[in-house]
């Protein structure tokens, strides 16, 4: 019986780690590819590519949201701190931009990008982030 349950919370170890090593591989996998993107369209280091994405209004609102709001907090660059802010409307649960992406950005995904950075900001108080990316100003 003590075998038997050793071998199952062996085999559900086995799956957590294969899970979070697979969200870690399809994280990174999405971020590279956002600042190729970005990279193709400005010019600079990565993280200056994915600011001026999200500035530019050309790009579609979903654009700037999945590729650059995203891409900067999951990457928590504080560089881009101060863009992300000023378009933030203080709604943490996107009730504002519910069913409207098209033509505005995700409340939600900017609270969750700036929350990232801050929560990496020397003295913060810092909450479990799992790190898949590492910083693009570091």
């Amino acid at each position: 019986m003590k075998r038997t349950i050793a071998l199952i919370v062996a085999g559900l170890l086995g799956v957590v780690v294969v899970v979070i090593l697979t969200l870690r591989i399809l994280i990174s996998h999405s971020v590279r590819e956002n600042i190729t993107i970005a990279e193709n369209h400005y010019p600079g280091s990565a993280e200056d590519a994915l600011i001026a994405y999200l500035s530019d209004t050309a790009n579609s609102t979903d654009d700037r949201t999945e590729i650059a709001i995203w891409t900067l907090g999951q990457t928590r660059s504080t560089k881009a701190l101060p863009y992300l802010q000023e378009l933030y409307n203080e709604d943490p649960e996107g009730r504002t931009c519910k069913g409207r992406h098209d033509s505005v950005l995700c409340q939600r995904e900017l609270h969750k990008a700036i929350v990232s950075i801050e929560n990496g900001l020397p003295g913060a108080k810092k909450k479990i982030w799992l790190g898949f990316w590492q910083r693009t100003d570091d």
